[in-house]
């Protein structure tokens, strides 16, 4: 699992751009709605209200013809566009899936930019990590709570 979580963040770096010359239909592909809804829960308790269903959101699975797994796409309008690899999502497990939400959502909805700290014993600091840096992937049941405490701080 950790060389896929690695392998994740090593191409998230190559998935986050604008694109201000497009206009965005929102929905969102039922295969995401139940990390949506885990991301709006997980929002509430800390205080942050996301209504995923009335966001200028859409998400989708495709064929991402580059090294990315993921990607958050921000149009003139204020909408945004979260495309997923489906091949990846398809290999993946729950976790490694809601990792890949939550960091795009991180993007789209948080404003938050990759940031590559890493803890004394070496592990990501963030779940908003580009991939660069050195910091090992420590993203599991046991530490999902304080990852999902730093994004949403």
């Amino acid at each position: 699992m950790r060389i896929t979580l690695t392998t994740i963040a090593c191409l998230l770096i190559f998935g986050c751009t604008k694109d201000n010359n497009q206009v965005l239909e929102e929905s969102v592909d039922q295969e995401f709605v139940v990390y949506f809804e885990r991301f709006a829960e997980e929002a509430k308790f800390r205080d942050y209200i996301f209504d995923w269903e009335k966001e200028l959101i859409s998400a989708r699975l495709i064929s991402i013809n580059d090294d990315a797994v993921g990607q958050c796409l921000t149009f003139n309008n204020g909408s945004n566009q979260i495309n997923i690899d489906i091949s990846y999502w398809n290999k993946s497990t729950d976790l490694e899936r809601e990792f890949l939400v939550f960091h795009e959502l991180g993007h789209c909805l948080l404003e938050r930019s990759h940031l590559d700290q890493r803890n004394q014993d070496g592990t990501c600091t963030s779940m908003m990590n580009s991939g660069e840096s050195l910091c090992k992937k420590n993203y599991n049941l046991e530490t999902r709570k304080e990852y999902i405490d730093e994004l949403f701080s």
